[in-house]
């Protein structure tokens, strides 16, 4: 198998939390598949696109800050409670793209949008093609077989196939949003694999579990 490897970069993106109650968001430390998969989808009308990705770890990249804002109720045109939403700044990450026909098409650069807030001008993200990873690339090596490592990413369990997690030893689970292909608008959750989750995968998906002791 193959990944296409973009560079995703934008000034100010908040990927919300998906959150039942209270007035604090926190904002997603990873690019997870439905709203990576879903930006690239609805920008460039391919429906066969896979793709997730993450941020890259370096102190001048992914700056947190915050944002306070009323919603407003759409029936009563009323202000909600205030909310305060986590967002990121001089945002640098990387997407891996499934490699088929679809993914072939895709221009070596181009815009998306994707996240929260786009109303206020979050969200805007320039993507630019970096390389082909192929199998024999180190980087595209399946390891895990000791347990070692762990997704720094999220994938819904039934496309785990599709980006070669061989093995899953020990699940840490979530719910992607994951919509109706008839009617975009509307959808439902799919268990997901979550950061964390110890499997047998490609490298370029995983990372080092902490040691202890």
């Amino acid at each position: 198998m193959a990944f296409i490897e973009y560079q995703l970069t934008s000034q100010v993106l908040c990927m919300g939390e998906r959150i039942k109650a209270g007035i604090f968001r926190p904002c997603a430390r990873t690019i997870r598949y439905s709203q990576i998969t879903g930006a690239l989808r609805k920008k460039l009308g391919l429906p066969d696109l896979h793709a997730v990705g993450y941020l890259v770890k370096d102190d001048d990249y992914n700056i947190v800050d915050h944002f306070i804002y009323s919603p407003r109720d759409r029936a009563s045109d009323i202000s909600k409670v205030p909310l305060q939403v986590e967002y990121l700044t001089n945002v640098d990450g990387r997407v891996y793209v499934v490699e088929n026909e679809s993914a072939k098409a895709l221009p070596e650069e181009f815009t998306i949008t994707m996240g929260a807030l786009l109303s206020k001008g979050f969200g805007l993200c320039n993507m630019k093609k970096l390389r082909l990873l192929e199998d024999r690339h180190e980087e595209m090596r399946i390891v895990g077989e000791s347990r070692d490592f762990e997704l720094k990413v999220r994938i819904p369990e039934k496309y785990k196939d599709i980006f070669n997690i061989k093995k899953i030893f020990k699940e840490v689970y979530g719910f992607l949003f994951e919509p109706d292909e008839e009617q975009p608008y509307t959808g439902h959750y799919v268990r997901s694999l979550f950061e964390g989750s110890v499997v047998i995968g490609p490298k370029i998906l995983l990372k080092e579990r902490p040691r202890h002791g």
